[in-house]
């Protein structure tokens, strides 16, 4: 089976290397980004099957780089994350076709419970 590659965009980057180290641990290849200009340099290499993205980002917002990736492809699974997500924001991330999100601050443990849900929801597919 071809191995999974995940990319995590988040302009912090304690939150890129905890969830990098997380995701190689667990098997995947991993690609992250800090910011916009990242994003599209890592998609122009390669498109990910998963994508764990920040909701708040600077100079655009998480939501405008989510219905890129959908555009871009449209099954991929997308994970919005943010420690300011308000409930309208979930609802657009959802109804935008994000997986799912999370709150940070968030713990390894949800992460790998999240990636344990895609990876039994991409197996049905």
């Amino acid at each position: 089976m071809k191995q999974k590659i995940i990319l995590v965009v988040d302009d912090e980057d304690n939150i890129l290397n905890i969830l990098d180290s997380c995701f190689t641990d667990l098997g995947y290849k991993v690609n992250t980004a800090l910011n916009l200009e990242g994003t599209v340099k890592s998609l122009n290499v390669e498109l990910p099957d998963i994508v764990f993205l920040d909701i708040v980002l600077p100079r655009i917002d998480g939501i405008d780089i989510l219905k890129l990736l959908k555009k871009l492809k449209k099954d991929i699974v997308v994970v919005m994350m943010s420690g300011y997500v308000t409930e309208e924001k979930a609802k657009q991330a959802l109804k935008l076709g994000a997986f799912d999100y999370i709150n940070k601050p968030f713990t390894l443990d949800h992460v790998k419970d999240m990636m344990r849900l895609i990876d039994n929801t991409l197996l049905s597919l």
